[in-house]
């Protein structure tokens, strides 16, 4: 083993456990997530990642001011995509307590054609100023890209999902403190690059349960990463999600408001 591939080896394993501490110290992250906003359009071959801190400001169920460890790891070969995501954070609810959430998600996608990649996933995740005590999903889908050039890229894609969820209701709640469903995913993406220093990214997720429109969640996300140097990008970004049933005592309507920083290697 040449030292140079002993160093990139010992760096991934850091990087795994970074990631696994981030989702264990508990992001700002509801019950729907975008994992899109944390993709790269085109990682190189072998391993690659990148980790960041921000903090975020929630309205709308609650007045939450939070900080978050975030990570990804990449691994890419001739056939396939392999991609972890850890987030975690801390924050402060309404000004008087502390509440966090986290997630960790595994992605596998393959390169089947140039216009389509198959892909499945798994996630957990919790939140609990969203009453999330655990979520586990699990999907299986496809994903496409319409357009791309030097200027940016516009895709989208689709997938089934089983999605388990369990709640912190109190005995007198109307909604099931325990839920088991298929979803359908839809999402749209674009990328817009107007220089080599700023990357814009728009993502729209629309998540309805199989066979019944009328429960849906969607998400809108718009995301500005500017270059401080070719490894460090400061990044802000907007979240507004839907949940057409939320439990009780919580918002159909919630918004954030995330600025934080990002070193890619």
């Amino acid at each position: 083993m040449t030292p140079a591939t002993h160093y990139t080896q010992l760096r991934c394993k850091n990087f795994l456990l970074f990631i696994t501490l981030a989702a264990a110290l508990t992001c700002p992250l509801s019950a729907q997530v975008n994992v899109e906003a944390l993709r790269r359009d085109d990682p190189p071959l072998g391993h690659s990642g990148a980790l960041g801190g921000d903090v975020t400001l929630r309205t709308g169920n609650v007045d939450l001011v939070q900080l978050g460890l975030n990570g990804r790891l990449y691994r890419v070969t001739e056939s396939a995509t392999s991609l972890i995501v850890g987030n975690g954070g801390l924050g402060l609810l309404s000004g008087s307590r502390f509440q966090s959430s986290s997630l960790l998600h595994y992605r596998q996608t393959y390169r089947y054609k140039d216009t389509i990649s198959p892909e499945w996933y798994g996630q957990l995740n919790y939140d609990l100023p969203q009453l999330l005590n655990f979520r586990v999903i699990t999907g299986v889908g496809a994903r496409t890209s319409f357009a791309s050039g030097e200027w940016g890229q516009f895709g989208m894609g689709a997938t089934l999902m089983l999605e388990h969820e369990r709640l912190n209701l109190s005995d007198t709640a109307v909604h099931d403190d325990q839920t088991t469903v298929i979803r359908e995913s839809f999402f749209l993406t674009l990328r817009v690059v107007p220089n080599e220093n700023l990357v814009i990214t728009s993502t729209t997720y629309l998540q309805p349960v199989l066979g019944d429109f009328d429960d849906v969640r969607t998400l809108a996300n718009l995301r500005i990463a500017t270059s401080v140097t070719d490894a460090m990008d400061l990044t802000v970004s907007f979240d507004l999600r839907y949940d057409s049933r939320p439990p009780d005592g919580i918002s159909a309507l919630d918004t954030s408001l995330r600025t934080g920083v990002r070193y890619t290697y």
